[in-house]
């Protein structure tokens, strides 16, 4: 099903945006949209041309912020209650991964029982409308059926076919603006995506084109997207000469890179860069992207000296070529390359037992797609080697 939804996904933005959202509010009759984004929303141009248009059709909108970066469950449900108080007939969210996964959720569970713990009823689709733009390029929220919150400080997830947003905005203007370290990590988020779904146990054709295709469209434009920070009209974003020419093209580049990064999740899930990836952003305030880039920087050479135990050990060498390396060991060197490039992996403060915290908090479940399977000294190898920064 998985593959239709992605098929299916209904594209806005590819000519005039503007003309584009207009058209499409007209057609579907909305007129009280529920919008998920962050306070700095009337900032981006997007932003600005939305309230332009909100007014120009009638349409009502209830500005929905009261979220966090990684949301908690009781935010969503404050968004719950905020969604059904407005009487909202669609949802836009605008922002990175945590306005899109807080949206997600509110669809979700909008229209669940009150009187249970959502999280654990059963979920079911809705006929609420949801239409997401990513103003990140890296968790690739916008093409997956998955959203991630916090209850009690525990990460959980969610997945149902039905938070596959059905309508998605292409704008790339925003990530023009975003500060460098942002940038790197939200990169490396998308390159953990793609390389993820290539040697996952349930990776196939289209896992494999989804991440090849992301990791070239990285590895030919992120050296550019980086330097774009210094340009003198960064933030000039509202205006056409703001993207226009190789800036433009750099950027829409990226951002179909980490779309299809998260194409890719969407097929396969992710693997063990992810699952051991949590804790350790949790200890050390770790972004995600930067979190998963620590983790995968031991693990895909630690892969290629046991390759003979991966389920499908071809897969190793497809992703070393999607690196342009001629065996699988080069590929892990090039990876590790190009995290020397970005110069953002930390050297970490650990502290007597961060060893054993991280080793105990694995969930085996989140190791269940990875192509080995890792035993606990496998785990305990790889934390003292991402702990010890060789």
């Amino acid at each position: 099903m998985i593959k239709e939804e992605i098929e299916n996904q209904i594209v806005l933005g590819k000519k005039n945006l503007k003309e584009e959202l207009k058209s499409f509010f007209q057609e579907h009759s909305f007129q009280r949209i529920f919008l998920v984004a962050g306070s700095s929303f009337s900032k981006l141009p997007i932003g600005k041309e939305l309230q332009e248009l909100f007014s120009e059709l009638g349409i009502a909108f209830y500005h929905f912020s009261d979220f966090r970066a990684n949301p908690r469950l009781e935010e969503v449900e404050e968004g719950i209650q905020a969604f059904s108080t407005f009487r909202g007939d669609s949802i836009l969210a605008v922002g990175g991964g945590s306005a899109l996964d807080t949206a997600k959720c509110i669809k979700l569970f909008t229209g669940l029982s009150k009187d249970s713990p959502y999280l654990e009823q059963e979920y079911r689709e809705n006929d609420i409308s949801l239409l997401v733009h990513p103003t990140t390029a890296g968790t690739g929220s916008e093409s997956t059926p998955f959203a991630v919150i916090y209850q009690n400080g525990e990460k959980c997830s969610v997945e149902h076919e039905s938070i596959y947003p059905k309508y998605r905005i292409e704008d790339a203007r925003s990530l023009r603006s975003l500060p460098l370290y942002q940038k790197k990590a939200t990169l490396l988020d998308a390159l953990s995506h793609a390389m993820e779904a290539i040697w996952s146990k349930y990776s196939n054709e289209d896992s494999r084109a989804y991440g090849q295709r992301a990791i070239s469209l990285i590895l030919m434009n992120y050296k550019a997207y980086l330097s774009l920070e210094n340009e003198k009209d960064a933030k000039n974003l509202g205006g056409a000469a703001a993207l226009e020419g190789p800036s433009k093209q750099v950027l829409e580049s990226i951002a179909e890179a980490a779309n299809l990064a998260g194409k890719a999740i969407a097929v396969t899930k992710t693997t063990a860069g992810h699952a051991l990836s949590y804790k350790l952003g949790s200890i050390y305030q770790l972004p995600h992207g930067l979190a998963t880039a620590m983790v995968n920087r031991a693990l895909y050479p630690f892969m290629c000296r046991e390759k003979s135990r991966m389920t499908d050990p071809e897969n190793l060498l497809f992703l070393a070529k999607c690196f342009l390396a001629e065996t699988e060991e080069e590929g892990a060197r090039r990876y590790r390359e190009i995290l020397e490039d970005l110069e953002i992996l930390p050297t970490l403060s650990v502290q007597e037992g961060d060893l054993e915290n991280l080793v105990a908090a694995v969930n085996p479940e989140r190791l269940s797609n990875h192509p080995i399977a890792l035993r606990e000294e496998d785990i305990r190898l790889l934390y003292k080697e991402i702990l010890g920064g060789e």
